[in-house]
C-alpha cells in the first residue's frame, strides 16, 4: 500500500458562534486507499482529522484531540479541493482543504 504526501495544503474554516473565518497556509494531508489524515494549526493549537472512505467517494474523518467529526468531498468543478462539515458539540461549520502539490509516494 502507498501513502501520498501532499505538504502546502489550505485549510479554510468557516465562521463559528465565536470565531471568524480561518485559514491556514501550511496544512498537510496523507492520502493512501481507503484513507486519509489532515493536519493543521487553528486559535488553539493543532488539528488533526483521520478518516476513512465513504461509499459516495468522499471521507468520514475524527478529531484526534477534539470532540469533533468531519466529512470532506471532492468537488465536481475542482477535485483537487476538498469540502464538507465539521460536527462540534454545539456547532457545525463548513471547511475546506486544497490539496498542495503531492511531493513523494511512501511505500509500507
Amino acid at each position: 500500500m502507498s501513502r501520498i504526501h501532499h505538504p502546502g495544503c489550505r485549510v479554510d474554516v468557516d465562521e463559528r458562534s465565536d470565531r471568524e473565518t480561518f485559514s491556514d497556509p501550511d496544512a498537510e494531508a496523507w492520502l493512501e486507499p481507503g484513507s486519509i489524515l489532515v493536519s493543521y494549526y487553528d486559535e488553539d493549537g493543532m488539528v488533526i482529522f483521520d478518516g476513512v472512505e465513504a461509499e459516495d467517494g468522499g471521507y468520514s474523518l475524527s478529531a484526534r484531540s477534539r470532540p469533533w467529526r468531519a466529512d470532506l468531498r471532492p468537488m465536481a468543478d475542482d477535485p483537487g479541493v476538498l469540502a464538507g462539515m465539521i460536527e462540534a458539540p454545539d456547532e457545525s461549520f463548513a471547511w475546506r482543504l486544497r490539496l498542495g502539490n503531492a511531493v513523494g509516494v511512501e511505500a509500507d
